[in-house]
Protein backbone atom coordinates (compact mmCIF):
# COMPACT_ATOMS: atom_id res chain seq x y z
CA UNK A 1 0.00 0.00 0.00
CA UNK A 2 1.94 3.74 -1.48
CA UNK A 3 2.35 5.55 1.84
CA UNK A 4 0.27 8.62 2.03
CA UNK A 5 1.95 11.98 1.92
CA UNK A 6 1.50 14.01 5.32
CA UNK A 7 3.98 16.91 4.33
CA UNK A 8 2.27 18.56 1.14
CA UNK A 9 -1.04 18.83 2.91
CA UNK A 10 0.95 20.81 6.12
CA UNK A 11 3.35 23.12 3.86
CA UNK A 12 0.42 25.99 3.58
CA UNK A 13 0.43 26.17 7.21
CA UNK A 14 3.79 27.45 7.54
CA UNK A 15 5.00 30.61 8.97
CA UNK A 16 7.38 32.58 6.74
CA UNK A 17 11.32 31.03 7.28
CA UNK A 18 9.69 28.18 9.30
CA UNK A 19 11.06 24.89 8.26
CA UNK A 20 8.96 21.56 8.19
CA UNK A 21 10.82 18.51 9.85
CA UNK A 22 8.34 15.74 9.77
CA UNK A 23 4.64 15.49 9.12
CA UNK A 24 2.38 11.77 9.73
CA UNK A 25 -1.01 10.66 10.41
CA UNK A 26 -2.94 12.15 13.84
CA UNK A 27 -4.73 9.19 15.28
CA UNK A 28 -7.35 10.05 18.19
CA UNK A 29 -6.03 7.86 21.01
CA UNK A 30 -8.56 6.07 23.08
CA UNK A 31 -9.74 6.75 25.92
CA UNK A 32 -9.13 10.58 26.42
CA UNK A 33 -11.40 12.31 28.87
CA UNK A 34 -14.28 14.12 27.55
CA UNK A 35 -14.18 18.04 27.33
CA UNK A 36 -16.35 19.50 29.97
CA UNK A 37 -19.38 21.02 28.52
CA UNK A 38 -18.39 25.07 29.72
CA UNK A 39 -15.46 24.62 27.77
CA UNK A 40 -17.03 23.40 24.30
CA UNK A 41 -17.26 25.30 21.76
CA UNK A 42 -20.37 25.26 19.38
CA UNK A 43 -20.01 22.80 16.83
CA UNK A 44 -19.73 24.52 12.91
CA UNK A 45 -22.52 23.49 10.60
CA UNK A 46 -22.00 23.48 7.10
CA UNK A 47 -25.33 25.63 4.70
CA UNK A 48 -26.13 21.92 3.79
CA UNK A 49 -26.40 20.87 7.37
CA UNK A 50 -28.48 24.07 8.39
CA UNK A 51 -31.27 23.45 5.20
CA UNK A 52 -31.18 20.14 6.95
CA UNK A 53 -32.03 21.08 9.88
CA UNK A 54 -34.64 23.55 9.54
CA UNK A 55 -36.25 21.34 7.66
CA UNK A 56 -36.37 19.02 10.07
CA UNK A 57 -37.41 21.36 12.57
CA UNK A 58 -40.53 22.65 10.44
CA UNK A 59 -41.53 18.84 10.03
CA UNK A 60 -41.53 18.66 13.56
CA UNK A 61 -43.33 21.44 14.07
CA UNK A 62 -46.13 20.66 12.11
CA UNK A 63 -46.97 17.21 13.61
CA UNK A 64 -46.42 18.36 17.16
CA UNK A 65 -49.82 18.98 19.29
CA UNK A 66 -50.53 19.91 22.61
CA UNK A 67 -52.12 17.33 24.47
CA UNK A 68 -55.95 18.62 24.84
CA UNK A 69 -57.69 19.88 28.21
CA UNK A 70 -59.57 16.45 28.79
CA UNK A 71 -55.77 14.15 28.52
CA UNK A 72 -53.95 16.97 30.58
CA UNK A 73 -56.72 16.80 33.34
CA UNK A 74 -56.31 13.31 33.71
CA UNK A 75 -52.49 13.30 34.16
CA UNK A 76 -52.52 15.69 36.68
CA UNK A 77 -55.17 14.53 38.90
CA UNK A 78 -53.64 11.44 38.34
CA UNK A 79 -54.24 9.92 42.79
CA UNK A 80 -51.77 7.07 42.07
CA UNK A 81 -48.92 9.16 40.67
CA UNK A 82 -49.18 11.56 43.90
CA UNK A 83 -49.79 8.65 46.21
CA UNK A 84 -46.84 9.30 48.94
CA UNK A 85 -46.12 5.89 49.21
CA UNK A 86 -45.64 5.29 45.04
CA UNK A 87 -43.39 8.30 44.93
CA UNK A 88 -40.97 6.90 47.74
CA UNK A 89 -41.03 3.39 46.01
CA UNK A 90 -40.29 5.61 42.92
CA UNK A 91 -37.07 7.52 44.53
CA UNK A 92 -35.93 3.94 45.75
CA UNK A 93 -36.04 2.82 42.18
CA UNK A 94 -34.41 5.20 40.63
CA UNK A 95 -31.31 5.43 43.28
CA UNK A 96 -30.61 1.52 42.47
CA UNK A 97 -30.96 1.89 38.86
CA UNK A 98 -28.32 5.24 39.29
CA UNK A 99 -26.23 3.14 41.77
CA UNK A 100 -26.07 0.28 39.28
CA UNK A 101 -25.01 2.64 35.84
CA UNK A 102 -22.34 4.34 38.15
CA UNK A 103 -20.06 0.60 39.14
CA UNK A 104 -20.85 -0.17 35.27
CA UNK A 105 -19.13 3.10 34.42
CA UNK A 106 -16.34 2.39 36.85
CA UNK A 107 -16.42 -1.35 35.62
CA UNK A 108 -15.61 0.25 31.99
CA UNK A 109 -13.49 3.04 32.85
CA UNK A 110 -10.89 0.46 34.63
CA UNK A 111 -11.00 -2.20 31.62
CA UNK A 112 -10.10 0.95 29.53
CA UNK A 113 -7.53 2.03 31.74
CA UNK A 114 -5.90 -1.69 31.63
CA UNK A 115 -6.39 -1.66 27.95
CA UNK A 116 -5.06 1.86 27.24
CA UNK A 117 -3.57 3.06 30.06
CA UNK A 118 -3.25 6.79 31.60
CA UNK A 119 -4.30 9.17 28.73
CA UNK A 120 -3.81 12.79 30.13
CA UNK A 121 -2.22 14.37 33.31
CA UNK A 122 -3.37 17.58 34.24
CA UNK A 123 -6.61 19.91 34.86
CA UNK A 124 -8.25 21.65 31.73
CA UNK A 125 -6.56 24.74 32.98
CA UNK A 126 -3.13 23.12 32.24
CA UNK A 127 -1.11 23.02 28.99
CA UNK A 128 -1.97 19.44 28.08
CA UNK A 129 -6.02 20.42 29.01
CA UNK A 130 -5.73 23.77 26.90
CA UNK A 131 -3.98 21.85 24.15
CA UNK A 132 -7.12 18.87 24.17
CA UNK A 133 -9.55 21.59 24.17
CA UNK A 134 -8.33 23.32 21.46
CA UNK A 135 -8.60 19.86 18.86
CA UNK A 136 -11.87 19.06 20.06
CA UNK A 137 -13.10 22.53 19.77
CA UNK A 138 -11.68 22.70 16.13
CA UNK A 139 -14.07 20.13 15.08
CA UNK A 140 -14.12 17.91 11.81
CA UNK A 141 -11.51 14.76 11.83
CA UNK A 142 -8.25 15.47 12.84
CA UNK A 143 -6.00 14.34 9.99
CA UNK A 144 -1.94 15.46 10.15
CA UNK A 145 0.13 15.96 13.01
CA UNK A 146 3.98 18.26 12.16
CA UNK A 147 7.21 19.76 13.90
CA UNK A 148 8.86 21.92 12.65
CA UNK A 149 11.60 23.68 13.85
CA UNK A 150 9.46 26.10 16.00
CA UNK A 151 6.22 24.22 16.75
CA UNK A 152 4.14 21.01 16.74
CA UNK A 153 0.91 21.34 15.17
CA UNK A 154 -2.12 19.59 14.13
CA UNK A 155 -4.72 20.14 10.81
CA UNK A 156 -7.88 18.87 10.93
CA UNK A 157 -10.29 17.90 7.99
CA UNK A 158 -13.54 20.19 7.86
CA UNK A 159 -15.22 17.98 4.80
CA UNK A 160 -16.72 15.29 6.82
CA UNK A 161 -20.15 13.51 6.14
CA UNK A 162 -21.15 10.64 4.07
CA UNK A 163 -20.69 12.69 0.37
CA UNK A 164 -17.18 12.18 -0.47
CA UNK A 165 -15.27 15.71 -1.37
CA UNK A 166 -11.84 17.36 -1.51
CA UNK A 167 -10.10 17.94 1.98
CA UNK A 168 -10.88 21.52 4.13
CA UNK A 169 -8.25 21.46 6.03
CA UNK A 170 -7.74 24.03 8.87
CA UNK A 171 -5.45 24.67 12.36
CA UNK A 172 -6.70 22.93 14.94
CA UNK A 173 -4.44 23.14 17.76
CA UNK A 174 -0.11 24.13 18.03
CA UNK A 175 2.40 24.97 20.69
CA UNK A 176 5.57 26.56 19.96
CA UNK A 177 8.76 23.75 21.07
CA UNK A 178 9.51 25.61 24.12
CA UNK A 179 6.50 24.35 25.89
CA UNK A 180 7.43 20.97 24.80
CA UNK A 181 9.59 19.14 27.88
CA UNK A 182 9.62 15.50 25.55
CA UNK A 183 7.84 13.70 23.18
CA UNK A 184 7.62 10.67 25.12
CA UNK A 185 7.50 7.47 23.42
CA UNK A 186 5.05 4.70 24.49
CA UNK A 187 4.56 2.06 22.25
CA UNK A 188 2.60 -0.84 23.01
CA UNK A 189 1.94 -4.69 22.32
CA UNK A 190 -1.96 -3.83 21.25
CA UNK A 191 -3.35 -1.17 19.29
CA UNK A 192 -2.51 1.74 18.99
CA UNK A 193 0.92 0.45 18.97
CA UNK A 194 2.25 4.84 17.67
CA UNK A 195 1.37 6.25 21.08
CA UNK A 196 3.21 8.67 22.32
CA UNK A 197 2.95 11.69 25.13
CA UNK A 198 3.14 15.12 24.51
CA UNK A 199 5.00 16.62 27.95
CA UNK A 200 4.77 20.06 28.50
CA UNK A 201 7.17 22.03 30.33
CA UNK A 202 4.20 22.61 33.11
CA UNK A 203 4.72 18.98 33.70
CA UNK A 204 1.01 17.78 31.87
CA UNK A 205 1.08 16.15 29.49
CA UNK A 206 -1.45 14.05 26.56
CA UNK A 207 -1.49 10.98 24.86
CA UNK A 208 -0.67 11.64 20.86
CA UNK A 209 -0.83 8.83 18.56
CA UNK A 210 -0.08 7.50 15.03
CA UNK A 211 -1.29 4.57 13.43
CA UNK A 212 1.91 3.36 13.09
CA UNK A 213 4.94 2.85 15.34
CA UNK A 214 7.32 3.96 12.89
CA UNK A 215 5.71 7.58 12.13
CA UNK A 216 5.46 7.49 15.64
CA UNK A 217 9.67 6.96 15.73
CA UNK A 218 9.58 9.52 12.74
CA UNK A 219 7.70 12.74 14.50
CA UNK A 220 10.02 11.67 18.09
CA UNK A 221 13.45 11.66 15.86
CA UNK A 222 12.14 15.73 13.76
CA UNK A 223 11.74 16.89 17.81
CA UNK A 224 15.19 15.37 18.83
CA UNK A 225 16.63 16.88 15.13
CA UNK A 226 17.75 13.30 14.34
Amino acid sequence: MPKIDHLTPCRPFLHPGEVLREARNYCVYPNLPLVPAHLRAPRKQSPGEKRAWGTLSSALDKVSRPLGRAATSRLVDNRLVNNPLSRAVGNIAEGLSQAQENFEDAVDDAAERMMFGKPMEGDWTSMAGRFHVQVTNAGGTPRHQAITDRRLFVLTDQATGWRERPPELELAAQTALSNIAELRPRPRTTFPRGRFDLVFVDGSWLALGCSFKDDMEALIAAFYGR
